[in-house]
């Protein structure tokens, strides 16, 4: 699918910025608690975890567009505070979300926190500064169901601050062709844990690996592997938004797509042969 060059009315409808914490009205944290109310069920079918870390400006517009998520079958949503110091704490407890608080940092433990307290067949991943569909939950839920599969994933647009909604779609799209490459035979490099659906069952079994700072959801996908098909659902009904605050360093549509097509000319042959030996981690990515 090509990526859209407008924002679509869910995005924009959800989007709640603000300077101060004080002067959001009363009637935002309202509308998001009425939403999420109805999504607290303990015999939840799917359990969508969010993780949220100092995400204070972002995690309303998250809530906002969950609180709206549209599904035949039970839900549950919980917030995993990775040891937030700013107001992500207060703006949950406010707007009514089921929260749990892991002061072990990592985004590894966090995924670990949500999904131990977790019910249903299915567990979805999420990240507070991003945005979901209507239908982002059913589509994986109903792509999951679908026999050979052991997990889903998609991907992110970005919602446009400093740059054009023209300059990031095409930035998008170029990564987009890079994904493809890599789903060939090595899913788990495209697979990113703000979209990123798997099996209750199998996913305890695994669990979250909590030693590196970034990468846990490539290595429970990699491990996912021997169970099914990582399959990509690539559509407007399952395709989500976020901050572009990762692009904001750099100054022009050149040097974006320059610094993309360097860093994947580099792993272009990593990405044409499977491993059976999966990954070794980092020094530099290795929590201390």
């Amino acid at each position: 699918m090509i990526p859209s060059i407008t924002v679509p009315d869910w995005v924009k409808r959800n989007i709640i910025s603000f300077q101060n914490i004080e002067d959001i009205p009363d009637e935002v944290f309202e509308r998001i608690k009425q939403g999420l109310a109805s999504k607290k069920a303990e015999d939840a079918f799917v359990t969508i975890g969010v993780i949220a870390y100092n995400e204070q400006e972002n995690i309303l517009s998250c809530l906002a567009s969950l609180a709206e998520q549209e599904t035949p079958f039970p839900l549950r949503i919980v917030v995993s505070n990775n040891n937030s110091t700013d107001q992500t704490q207060y703006l949950l407890d406010k707007c009514g979300a089921f929260s749990v608080f892991q002061p072990q940092q990592g985004i590894g433990y966090a995924r670990q926190a949500a999904m131990d307290v977790a019910r249903g067949k299915y567990f979805l991943c999420a990240d507070a500064d991003c945005m979901y569909p209507p239908t982002w939950a059913e589509e994986f839920a109903k792509t999951m169901d679908t026999p050979g599969v052991s997990a889903v994933y998609s991907v992110d647009s970005y919602i446009p601050s400093s740059k054009n909604r023209i300059t990031l779609a095409l930035y998008e799209f170029i990564r987009d062709i890079s994904l493809v490459l890599r789903r060939i035979n090595r899913p788990e490099l495209s697979v990113g844990g703000g979209s990123f659906g798997i099996p209750m069952k199998e996913g305890n079994e695994i669990g979250w690996y909590t030693r590196i700072k970034r990468g846990e959801d490539g290595s429970m996908a990699f491990a996912l592997k021997q169970h099914g098909k990582i399959k990509f659902i690539n559509s407007s009904r399952s395709r989500i938004w976020t901050t572009s605050r990762s692009l904001d360093h750099q100054q022009s549509l050149f040097a974006m797509v320059t610094e993309k097509f360097r860093k994947e000319f580099k792993r272009i042959h990593v990405y044409l042969f499977p491993t059976r030996k999966g990954y070794k981690d980092r020094e530099e990515n290795i929590i201390k």
